[in-house]
């Protein structure tokens, strides 16, 4: 659950460990994490799909709401954390993508935003940056055949475009 709530919300682990069950609104839909434990020192009220708020029904059953949300190790232990479950799970990591750690989550997220056609303001305020370059160039990476999706989006150049069939009727 500490894996979907990062790749779906953008949240650091740092900001994860300081979340407790009161923090989410079920019923309305979505996280707010105070000021006090965010990077900009700023409220961050964040969305949740509806899949995940229907998961957290059943995580957070029986526990109280003052409780922690999710025990997560110290924070230098997060990428080994990430790590060791990616081995348990048989996912194998691509060394040239580079090292996989917690943080990989946040640009993940960042990633799947652009990915799904989401806008680029849009992406900045849920990654919360103050600069929509960071958003854009750090955060967001092109996944394995968008660019050949790209491509095959263009115009059939052979088909007349809708100008020229009305000059030939």
């Amino acid at each position: 659950m500490v894996y979907r709530i990062a790749a779906e919300t953008g949240l650091r682990a740092s900001e994860i460990d300081a979340l407790c069950i009161k923090d989410f609104n079920i019923k309305k839909g979505f996280v707010e994490l105070p000021g006090e434990f965010t990077k900009n020192g700023q409220d961050a009220l964040l969305p949740l799909k509806q899949s995940t708020i229907e998961k957290l029904k059943g995580f957070f059953r029986g526990r109280k709401r003052d409780q922690k949300a999710f025990k997560m190790p110290y924070l230098s232990n997060c990428a080994k954390m990430i790590r060791k479950d990616l081995t348990d799970a048989k996912i194998t990591i691509d060394k040239d993508r580079g090292t996989v750690g917690f943080h990989s989550l946040r640009h993940s997220f960042g990633s799947m935003l652009a990915a799904s056609g989401v806008h680029p303001k849009t992406a900045q305020q849920l990654m919360r940056h103050s600069d929509i370059n960071l958003t854009m160039s750090r955060y967001t990476h092109i996944f394995r055949g968008q660019e050949t999706e790209a491509i095959n989006k263009l115009p059939d150049l052979d088909m007349p475009t809708q100008s020229q069939q009305n000059k030939i009727a």
